[in-house]
């Protein structure tokens, strides 16, 4: 065979093994970090639908063993009865939106991933419009069907910061090492 002839062989093997490969493992953590992402969106969508399912839509996304610490909530609700409990008072709130959000997507293994950062909802009270920023974090794991879902949840209203500490916002964090996403 001709050196040319070689030339082509070899080319047309090396893309067909390329074409063949599983993806790399950072093609599949980028894959799996979008897909908890786009898992954060359809939470924070479905919270604030307002449909007439919101709580049972919520509480599907929990795991069974879920735990939940709420933004409005000083108990700790790890059954889902506790987690529908609260939200039939949070997702119902009038009104309720999310005006800003933004996380970052860290992966552990393929299995589990956790997603923290800063969301600020909107609601109605009295016709005024309050404003609620929150930090949170999700920790969400592949369920039996391949699923994303949420295993640990925590959320707070943002504390005022002391003097003796610089005031942070979400526009100074940065996410290292993982999938920054926002809205």
């Amino acid at each position: 065979m001709g050196r040319k002839k070689k030339l082509i062989s070899l080319v047309c093997v090396t893309a067909l093994l390329i074409a063949i490969t599983p993806q790399s493992g950072f093609a599949q953590t980028q894959k799996a970090e979008k897909e908890v992402a786009e898992a954060t969106e359809i939470w924070l969508n479905t919270v604030t639908s307002g449909s007439e399912r919101v709580v049972d839509e919520v509480v599907a996304l929990y795991a069974e063993d879920g735990v939940l610490w709420g933004t409005v909530s000083e108990q700790v609700r790890d059954t889902p009865a506790e987690i529908r409990n609260y939200f039939q008072y949070f997702a119902k709130l009038p009104e309720l939106s999310v005006s800003s959000y933004q996380g970052c997507v860290r992966m552990y293994d393929e299995n589990i991933a956790i997603n923290t950062g800063y969301y600020t909802f909107t609601y109605s009270k009295n016709g005024q419009t309050k404003e609620v920023p929150a930090r949170y974090s999700f920790v969400y794991q592949k369920d039996s069907n391949n699923q994303w879902e949420i295993i640990e949840h925590h959320s707070s209203a943002l504390p005022e910061a002391p003097e003796a500490l610089q005031k942070v916002g979400a526009e100074q964090d940065t996410c290292e090492n993982g999938l920054l996403v926002e809205i």
